[in-house]
């Protein structure tokens, strides 16, 4: 029992960064379905959704974050190129690196508050009293694509026009 549990072990850690990708990629068809759709509250959700995994695999690697400069950071708000970068930093996340996690959830911060106009704080809150309520509801919260078609978080109220 001592070897299976120890190879266990050593594959959880894989498994955690599995789990955080699928997770984050779920997040991300969100997003980009909501782009193509125009829905700008689709949008927020998608980009609240993928900053929110991030800080959850952060939360999970006992790590406090890693503060990155924000300013100086020009930002092209066409939407291919928004796609793109979004994309490159999924994408990047499969590192396991908390570096990594933390910059996808900066871009998306940057993204709700420059592109979208929209108060990234405040539509943090709706969605993470969002997650707490359908848990607390027996809903199932890891799925995250499942998560948003049973039931999607209404952050109309967080944009500012």
């Amino acid at each position: 029992m001592h070897n299976h549990l120890a190879l266990v072990k050593t594959r959880q850690p894989e498994m955690d960064v599995i789990l955080s990708q699928a997770l984050l990629m779920d997040a991300g068809s969100i997003t980009f379905k909501s782009i193509k759709s125009g829905e700008v509250a689709g949008i927020l959700a998608g980009l609240v959704a993928l900053a929110y995994t991030a800080l959850q695999t952060l939360a999970r690697q006992d790590n406090e974050g890693i503060i990155l400069p924000t300013s100086g950071c020009h930002q092209e708000y066409q939407m291919l190129a928004i796609m793109r970068l979004l994309s490159k930093k999924i994408h990047d996340c499969s590192s396991g690196e908390a570096k990594d996690y933390c910059e996808l959830y900066h871009l998306c911060a940057s993204l709700a508050s420059g592109f979208l106009n929209a108060d990234f704080d405040k539509a943090f809150q709706v969605y993470h009293d969002w997650r707490i309520a359908c848990r607390d509801s027996n809903i199932e919260v890891d799925d995250t694509y499942k998560l948003h078609k049973t039931k999607f978080p209404d952050l109309t109220d967080c944009l500012y026009e």
